[in-house]
C-alpha cells in the first residue's frame, strides 16, 4: 500500500511539474484532432459575480433545478483565482491558465500574456477551418483584450444584459448568415447590482437581478434542448462565473463568498467527474477535450484539466 501511495504521489508531482514548466520549455507542436469527435458545439453562458449561496430554489428555481441532475456536474465551491478581480478570472477561465502565467491583476490588463498564453478559441481556430466562434459581452473589456482577435463574431456595441440575451437568442435560433459553433456569453448586471446594492442572497436587488438572468439561461438552455432533439446537434451547456461578492465587493481573497462560485458543465451523454472540486483554469481544457482538440503545447501551458471523463 505504501508503495502504490509512494508511485501516485509521485505521478502527481510530475505531472504538476510539467505543467510548471516555464513556457520556453513547451514545445510547439502540430494539434491532434480526435477523429471520433465531430460536429460538436458549446455554449459558455458567464455571469459576472455570482455568489454561491444566492442559487436558490426561490431566486434561481432554473438553475436550481439544474444543479441536482443526473447529466449534470454542479459545484457550488467553484475555486476563484488568489486575485479576485473579474479581469484575471474572466482571464483564467478562457486561457486555462493562472494569473501570474498570463499575467492579468487587474481590470487594466497592462502586461498580459495572451500571445503566449492564448484563449481557447485561437486553437479551436487552429484546429478546425470551418468553425465559427462567436462572443457576446456585456463587460466589453472580454471581448477587447482576451479573445476578439480570435473571434469570427462578436458584438461591436456595448450591450446591456437584456440586449445580450436577445442577440445570443437570435443568433441561435435565426443563424443569420453564420450559425455559432462554440458560443461565449457574459451577462454583467448581476456585478453592477452587487457593487451597488451588495452581493448577498438577502439584498433584493441582487437577487432580482439575478432572478431575470435565471430566466435568461432557462430560455437559452431550452434552444440548446431544442437543437439537440430536432436537428440532432451535440451542445455541451456550460455556467460559470468570475467571483462571489460580500458587502459591495470582491477584493477579500480569504471569504468563501468572494473566493468560492459556481461552475456547471451539461451534456445528455457524457459522463463528468465526481467529487471534484473545479478551478478557473478547468474550463479551457474541458472545451477543448469536449472538440477533441489536443496537443503537448497544451498539455504544457495550461492548468486546468478537463473533467470530462
Amino acid at each position: 500500500m505504501k508503495k502504490i501511495s509512494l508511485l501516485l504521489l509521485f505521478i502527481l508531482c510530475f505531472v504538476s511539474c510539467i505543467k510548471d514548466l516555464p513556457v520556453e520549455a513547451c514545445p510547439e507542436d502540430v494539434l491532434s484532432l480526435d477523429p471520433t469527435i465531430g460536429n460538436h458545439n458549446v455554449l459558455i453562458v458567464g455571469i459576472d459575480g455570482f455568489r454561491s449561496d444566492a442559487l436558490t430554489e426561490n431566486i434561481t428555481p432554473f438553475m436550481y433545478g439544474l444543479s441536482s441532475r443526473d447529466d449534470v456536474y454542479f459545484t457550488p465551491f467553484h475555486k476563484t483565482e488568489e486575485d479576485t478581480y473579474s479581469g484575471p478570472n474572466w482571464s483564467s477561465l478562457l486561457t486555462g491558465v493562472h494569473y501570474y502565467k498570463h499575467n492579468v491583476v487587474d481590470n487594466s490588463f497592462v502586461g498580459s500574456r495572451f500571445s503566449t498564453y492564448p484563449p481557447f478559441q485561437y486553437y479551436l481556430e487552429l484546429a478546425y477551418q470551418q468553425i465559427n466562434t462567436f462572443s457576446i459581452t456585456n463587460w466589453t473589456p472580454i471581448n477587447t483584450y482576451i479573445c476578439q482577435q480570435y473571434l469570427d463574431y462578436t458584438s461591436e456595441s456595448t450591450l446591456n444584459d437584456s440586449m445580450v440575451f436577445q442577440l445570443a437568442r437570435d443568433l441561435l435560433v435565426d443563424s443569420f448568415s453564420i450559425a455559432p459553433d462554440v458560443f461565449f456569453l457574459h451577462f454583467d448586471e448581476l456585478d453592477a447590482a452587487g457593487h451597488s446594492y451588495g452581493f448577498s442572497p438577502q439584498v433584493s436587488e441582487y437577487a432580482n437581478t439575478l432572478s431575470k438572468i435565471d430566466i435568461f439561461v432557462e430560455s437559452l438552455f431550452n434552444i440548446i434542448e431544442e437543437k439537440r432533439n430536432d436537428l440532432g446537434e451535440n451542445w455541451l451547456f456550460l455556467i460559470v462565473s468570475d467571483h462571489g461578492g460580500d458587502g459591495t465587493g470582491h477584493g477579500d481573497t480569504e471569504n468563501p463568498h468572494i473566493n468560492q462560485t459556481i461552475f456547471f458543465s451539461q451534456h445528455p451523454d457524457l459522463n463528468f467527474t465526481p467529487n471534484y472540486i473545479t478551478n478557473q483554469t478547468d474550463l479551457a481544457p474541458t472545451i477543448l477535450d469536449y472538440m477533441g482538440v489536443s496537443s503537448e503545447e497544451i498539455d504544457c501551458k495550461m492548468d486546468g484539466v478537463s473533467i470530462i471523463e
